[in-house]
């Protein structure tokens, strides 16, 4: 099929809005093709300097190259024909060619001498600085065990000036931090590193933070490397594209005696290592999660199973440290072996073996939540946390179990009530592991729920959607998948309220509007009819599949017209006949659409239109439910009923609330011994 130019620019244009992967790939070397065949040259430049972006940043480069290759034969032959800009976009990415080499064992040696040589004659030729050229000359020496010539590179890079050609001021301390490190001379790095902490790129400050880890602990500064621990995860935990970063983390949690946490970290993001960004990423990860491993066996809990998230519908089996140790090793083992075979010694097997067999370096650092030195501060709720935290190591010195896991949950509350959700997820994590090994399986299921909304409130809301579905779907049984069964949770809230919070923390798309449809359908079932509307608005709102709106409107018929119709009230059904208009306009389906407005009350008019029984007057009705419009929520006509303000989720109880301090048994419900002390007023956490 060809198409002509004005096609294929709007072809051209709509992959900018696709995510990366193959689709995306097709759709950009169909553009190219199709330019090609219509001579449009200088477009396809255009395209294909894109899609080397595109590539390089999806870790495929082999198609990078290609295009990359194409667009400098293309500039050779006419430099006048491509613009100003052109000379500088060849001579960036000729860096991420380079950069490929370093991560993959398949791309021979002699293409990254040949694009080195290329690129010192590219930027002597434009009259641009070495500074660049010197790094990645670098960067190839040390990756193939040349310390001394890394060394030599490091020098001259130093004593040269940078230019627009060079990374940001954040990234190139990174790079030298790195070399640095390798060459041991950890003083150094950490004060050519520092100044880079609180720069800002993609990459920064997480990269910089990840790279001084090993310094700060081989030269004993312990509080600043765990500083730099948490500042570094919090912005690597949710993108495997850290992968490498992460990688350090763990040799980290190891030289510093948390094995455990590491382990935490490990169970995490397994996953990750299925869609590695490269191999030696890959590599890295594996063998600093034996070193993890490795250390727990050292300690004699290589029997310890593992039991993995539910990541894209696939669920990695059960294993144990020790099991686990073994596969990573081997994965680690193979592919430091083919990065020899490239380049001719051991030295990729060398380093990797040595961080496998890595162990304490110095004095341990406290990181867990659990340690009172932890909760010494001024830090908001610190008094109460300090006593839940005495009391964790009192049922442990004990051998009290079950109150130890219990009351390690109450710490993870406390933390989030007081407003400090990354250290409230610490503590849930490690006590869902305890609860659900000593098989407490409702106050487990609790705890996950209070980690998924720690995730939220930290501005984890995919994590957090995350953990939701999968409580939700491990609770449905066979039938996994929104709205699922009609299958309770023990000592969660019903189904309905945690199928709303999931669309909520979803955002929009097909999927949270599933989820709204099935909290819809069980606050019917529990005859919340209000509810049951609010939900019914939402999972219109929020992008349902078109396939899907037949469906929601006859539910919404069916709410409007059943014997609980009049429990609403006027503005929720009117409501919920503009929002229906919507969804129809949305997909298309314009004569519809003013069939559905026809059957809104008069009374919900949009603002300044007259009335069946007045004249014009403010909007009753949000301008959501008005095609084109932006806004989600019922916003012109101030809500009136007041709003009961719920107890957290997780501290559910099937009656009546308990006064503070007390559940029906006289305790907290994650206490048998009521050693947990009074609780705190409750404070639902915000999203």
């Amino acid at each position: 099929m060809s198409h002509t130019e004005q096609e294929l620019r709007a072809l051209y244009q709509k992959t900018f809005a696709m995510p990366k992967g193959p689709a995306k790939f097709a759709a950009l070397e169909e553009v190219m093709r199709h330019a090609d065949a219509l001579g449009l040259v200088e477009f396809a430049f255009d395209v294909r300097m894109n899609a080397t972006s595109v590539f390089q940043h999806s870790w495929v480069p082999a198609k990078a190259f290609l295009s990359y290759s194409w667009c400098l034969a293309a500039y050779d032959r006419e430099p006048e024909r491509f613009g100003a800009g052109a000379e500088h976009r060849l001579l960036w990415a000729i860096k991420w060619m380079i950069y490929s080499v370093h991560q993959f064992p398949e791309i021979p040696l002699q293409r990254a001498t040949d694009l080195l040589e290329d690129m010192e004659r590219r930027y002597r030729r434009g009259g641009h600085s070495m500074h660049a050229v010197l790094q990645h000359r670098g960067l190839i020496a040390e990756s193939v065990g040349e310390p001394a010539r890394a060394q030599e590179f490091y020098e001259q890079m130093s004593r040269t000036r940078r230019d627009a050609l060079s990374d940001c001021s954040g990234c190139v301390p990174s790079s030298q931090v790195r070399t640095l490190v390798a060459l041991g001379r950890d003083e150094e790095a950490i004060r050519v590193g520092e100044p880079a902490r609180t720069s800002g790129c993609s990459e920064q400050p997480q990269w910089i933070n990840s790279e001084l880890l090993l310094p700060y602990v081989r030269t004993g500064r312990g509080a600043q490397a765990a500083e730099a621990h948490r500042t570094a995860y919090r912005r690597i935990r949710d993108n495997p594209h850290h992968l490498a970063e992460l990688a350090l983390h763990l040799l980290f949690c190891v030289h510093t005696g948390n094995a455990r946490r590491g382990l935490d970290l490990v169970e995490r993001h397994l996953s990750w290592l299925d869609n590695a960004r490269t191999p030696l990423a890959e590599a890295e990860f594996a063998a600093a999660a034996v070193a993890v491993l490795s250390e727990l066996e050292r300690r004699g809990e290589g029997g310890l199973t593992l039991r993995f998230p539910t990541v894209e519908g696939r669920r990695r089996p059960d294993t144990t440290v020790a099991g686990l140790a073994v596969e990573l090793r081997e994965r680690a083992g193979a592919i430091a072996a083919r990065f020899d075979a490239r380049n001719g010694n051991d030295y990729q097997s060398t380093r990797l073996g040595r961080w496998m067999a890595a162990g304490r370096i110095g004095e341990p650092v406290e990181l867990s939540v659990f340690s009172t030195a932890a909760h010494a501060d001024r830090k908001p709720g610190a008094a109460r946390v300090r006593t839940l935290v005495e009391q964790v190591a009192a049922a442990t010195a004990a051998g009290d179990a079950e109150t130890a896991a219990r009351t390690r949950f109450a710490v993870a509350e406390a933390l989030l009530e007081a407003r400090r959700p990354m250290e409230a997820q610490e503590a849930a994590e490690e006590a869902v592991r305890e609860l659900a090994r000593l098989g407490l399986a409702e106050d487990a299921d609790r705890c996950r729920l209070l980690l998924a909304h720690a995730s939220a409130n930290d501005g984890h809301r995919a994590e957090a959607a995350r953990r939701l579905r999968e409580l939700l779907d491990r609770g449905a049984g066979d039938g996994a998948g929104a709205g699922a069964g009609e299958t309770e949770i023990p000592g969660l809230p019903p189904r309905a309220e945690l199928e709303d919070q999931l669309g909520r923390w979803l955002g929009h798309g097909p999927e949270a509007s599933r989820r709204h449809a099935a909290a819809a359908r069980g606050f019917a079932g529990l005859g919340r009819t209000e509810e049951k509307l609010a939900a019914l608005r939402r999972a219109l709102l929020c992008g349902p599949d078109p396939a899907a709106v037949d469906g929601l409107l006859a539910e919404v018929e069916a709410a409007l017209t059943g014997p609980e119709a009049a429990k609403a009230a006027a503005e929720d059904r009117a409501g919920l006949r503009f929002t229906g208009a919507r969804a129809l306009y949305d997909t298309g389906r314009t004569a519809e659409t003013a069939d559905q407005l026809e059957q809104a009350p008069a009374r919900c008019s949009p603002p300044g239109r007259r009335t069946a029984d007045g004249p014009a007057r403010p909007g009753t009705c949000s301008a959501a439910y008005w095609p084109g419009s932006r806004a989600s929520g019922c916003s012109s006509t101030p809500r009136t009923r007041p709003r009961r303000r719920p107890a957290p989720p997780w501290t559910c109880w099937p009656g009546p609330r308990p006064t503070p301090g007390t559940s029906p048994g006289g305790t907290r419900p994650w206490s048998s011994s009521g050693s947990c002390g009074p609780a705190a007023p409750s404070r639902r956490p915000s999203g």
